[in-house]
């Protein structure tokens, strides 16, 4: 798959995911050591229950990580000519099953019937995520995953081969200049890719 450099904002909403299966794996493990206080353990959704998502993610994020806010040394994407930079694009493989158990997580946290207690830690893990005049809550977290889902889920087309193949065979760290067939090819898969993360307000293109 193709992977533009947002400089960072899809590893935002996986860190926090993050950090709320760390806290539910470690309320699975509190209730299992104390099953003799009688109370009732918690019954976590599928696939919330034994790290099964916190997996996943941890996967996702070691993949990610790498292909935002790259620096200088990592390699320009640009237009014929050198006209204009883009943003950078990376070639990228990760399992589809990780992206099902992505959407998978993002639909167990967004539904209605979700435990008052998770939804509760869910919310405060998404407060950041609202900016300066609104609380984000547990809606727009789960929204940044389905998007994130999306974009790693983005169906290959024509486009995207005729960009895959040539970032493939640009040595890494050198610049990448785009002939004008590949440059309307990265037109489109931008586009289809601003549509899926960004909602339509375009990836940046930075100049050159």
């Amino acid at each position: 798959m193709l992977v533009v450099d947002l400089d960072g904002e899809p590893l935002a909403p996986l860190r926090a995911l993050e950090e709320i299966l760390l806290r539910l794996g470690t309320w699975e493990d509190d209730d299992r050591r104390d099953l003799s206080a009688g109370t009732e353990p918690l019954r976590l959704p599928t696939p919330l229950a034994d790290r099964v998502a916190l997996a996943a993610a941890q996967r996702l994020l070691i993949a990610l990580e790498p292909t935002q806010s790259q620096g200088p040394g990592c390699g320009r994407l640009l237009a014929p000519d050198g006209r204009y930079e883009h943003a950078p694009m990376t070639v990228l493989t990760v399992g589809a099953a990780d992206i099902d158990l992505l959407c998978a997580t993002a639909d167990a946290l967004g539904h209605p019937g979700l435990d008052a207690d998770i939804a509760e830690l869910v919310d405060d893990h998404a407060e950041h995520f609202g900016g300066t005049y609104r609380r984000a809550g547990r809606t727009d977290l789960v929204s940044l995953l389905v998007r994130l889902a999306g974009l790693l889920d983005l169906a290959p087309t024509d486009d995207t081969r005729l960009l895959t193949a040539r970032l493939q065979a640009t040595p890494p760290g050198t610049d990448c200049v785009l002939s004008d067939a590949e440059e309307a090819a990265h037109a489109r898969t931008a586009d289809r890719m601003n549509h899926l993360w960004a909602r339509g307000s375009g990836i940046d293109r930075y100049l050159y």
